[in-house]
């Protein structure tokens, strides 16, 4: 099985970098194949909002997306970590997540996942590894956890820290094996209801999404 962990912090190895390798390595050590995927070194787009991905399907963009996309699809455990910046993710990582628009819309891929946030005293730490984790859920994920740390210097994170990404690895490993499904809250169905009404009033637009969703469409709303 993959683990994948994409970084969006544009320090490679920095706070959030080490406690992502280290849940990394405790899933490499519990039989996983890991792989890192460090968004600052990749050419990814700025989404245009032009919705082509919701008509047909596909980006318009030819960049670095395509392959992470695949590789995305091929891990079984999916990690997003990210520094908190300006009381959010990074612009590295909020790139990335508006480019994956169409799996919000088309929630398919399936697997396990946790987030990484790591801020300097501002903030809220917590708020934005929820945020994370509410998007790896909006795409099919089952978000299983997630750490976080405060540290302000390079390599500030301490031992804990580390051993808490320790556990948070062992964490998803059990979740994966015991197959953890996800809890269904009242946030869950109302976004999913936004989002079938928005595709049943644009069907004729966003077609990719309606193939998709129709059959969870009832017929009398169609």
């Amino acid at each position: 099985m993959r683990a994948l962990a994409i970084l969006g912090s544009p320090r490679r190895y920095g706070n959030t970098a080490i406690l992502t390798e280290a849940v990394l390595d405790e899933l490499e050590s519990l039989g996983y194949k890991k792989n890192l995927i460090y968004l600052q070194e990749k050419n990814i787009k700025y989404c245009l909002g032009c919705g082509t991905c919701l008509m047909k399907g596909y980006c318009i963009h030819k960049d670095d997306m395509q392959e992470i996309i695949e590789e995305i699809k091929r891990c079984r455990v999916l990690i997003l970590a990210s520094p908190v910046y300006y009381l959010n993710v990074t612009a590295q990582m909020k790139t990335f997540i508006d480019r994956m628009l169409a799996f919000g819309h088309r929630p398919s891929l399936g697997g396990y996942g946790a987030s990484i946030t790591v801020y300097a005293g501002v903030g809220n730490a917590e708020n934005v590894a929820r945020y994370l984790n509410r998007i790896l859920k909006s795409w099919g994920i089952v978000p299983v956890g997630y750490l976080t740390a405060y540290a302000v210097l390079p390599g500030e994170v301490c031992e804990e820290n580390i051993k808490a990404a320790k556990e948070l690895g062992k964490k998803i490993a059990k979740a994966v094996d015991d197959k953890m499904a996800s809890e269904i809250t009242e946030e869950d169905l109302k976004l999913r209801d936004q989002l079938i009404n928005l595709i049943k009033k644009y069907r004729g637009i966003m077609k990719a999404d309606y193939e998709f969703w129709k059959e969870k469409i009832p017929k009398d709303s169609t």
